[in-house]
């Protein structure tokens, strides 16, 4: 696609600019509509208190060094989750997230026999060296995908409740439990946006969802509950020569779309290069253009409509009920009947 604007449709642009103006017709053919395939399930597994004794902190310093217990008890902790996907804190402090942990007698640690971890900020607690409590757990949560755009619903499905993701920001939490000290689970539960995941080691290596929006799972839980959830992403990019639009979205309705884009770019190089009035009537082209990319997303559209209808409509079955029927004596005219499945 790429080269059939470059090379043909469109004079003096490059085949990079035109992929990039691809990728953003097709965000814009993304965010037109709700397409059926936009949505997916994912879940979140809590784990449990992952570790708690006794370690060293020292202010204004982002390491943490674990005491001989603490040592042999984050050496014992094989797969998932790891240490760099969880929380550390103070049982009456704030939470920091651990972005490297070394192991005792570790080479890039060779003067230090016990375990560290790295935080990702300064430690500014008003405790100071060794024999200070902690707790490591999981407080956020990050979203399955990079383009995800919003939740549909969440569920604890092990205490059968609905978790809301709209009632509180980190500023309620903040007036309603500044500490976090309340834990659950609870009924109610609140999945609060927390921020983006900027965890980065000290040696440059990027959490594997960095860039992803997490949320906080208030109150805070310390046993192994599962979260179910339904969410909505916005979908994926065209990176490799291999790639292909998600069905029902079609070649031409991107490059349409692409078209409209890029002759609106031309359009506005004529200052430029020529007096205005000459040349090619880009501002038309783009009309055009952009007339043709209406009624080929109205056909995407049409396709995928089709896909929502096969799951949303319930055709009626004559003579089958599901209650012991029904009246309507309280509005004043009687009506007895039944509901059709």
């Amino acid at each position: 696609m790429a080269k059939e604007l470059a090379q043909g449709a469109i004079p003096g642009l490059s085949i990079a600019y035109a992929k990039t103006t691809l990728n953003e017709a097709l965000k814009d053919i993304y965010d037109s509509t709700d397409w059926s395939w936009q949505t997916g399930q994912s879940g979140w597994l809590v784990p449990t208190l992952i570790a708690n004794g006794t370690v060293t902190v020292t202010p204004y310093s982002t390491t943490v060094v674990a005491d001989a217990v603490a040592t042999a008890q984050w050496a014992a902790l094989t797969g998932r989750p790891l240490l760099t996907e969880l929380q550390f804190r103070n049982p009456s402090w704030a939470l920091y997230n651990i972005v490297q942990y070394l192991a005792g007698s570790n080479p890039s640690n060779p003067n230090n026999p016990y375990a560290t971890l790295t935080l990702d900020r300064p430690w500014m607690e008003p405790v100071t060296g060794s024999g200070q409590p902690y707790q490591i757990y999981q407080a956020y949560f990050p979203v399955p995908v990079a383009d995800f755009t919003k939740f549909i619903e969440i569920a604890d499905t092990l205490n059968q409740s609905p978790v809301s993701f709209t009632r509180f920001s980190q500023d309620d939490l903040s007036a309603i439990d500044p500490k976090r000290l309340m834990f659950g689970p609870t009924v109610p539960e609140y999945a609060v946006p927390w921020g983006t995941d900027t965890r980065v080691a000290p040696d440059g290596t990027l959490s594997p969802t960095y860039g992803y929006i997490m949320y906080e799972l208030w109150p805070h839980v310390l046993s192994q509950v599962p979260y179910a959830f339904s969410y909505k992403r916005s979908g994926p990019l065209l990176v490799n020569p291999t790639d292909t639009p998600l069905y029902p979205i079609t070649e031409e309705c991107i490059k349409w779309r692409a078209k409209e884009i890029l002759y609106q770019w031309k359009e506005a190089q004529k200052g430029e290069q020529m007096e205005r009035g000459m040349g090619a009537n880009w501002q038309f082209l783009a009309q055009a253009a952009g007339a043709e990319h209406k009624q080929k997303l109205k056909q995407c559209r049409l396709l995928d409509a089709n896909l929502h209808r096969d799951f949303v409509t319930h055709p009626r079955r004559d003579g089958a009920v599901t209650s012991d029927g029904y009246s309507t004596n309280r509005t004043g005219q009687l009506n007895v009947g039944t509901f059709a499945r």
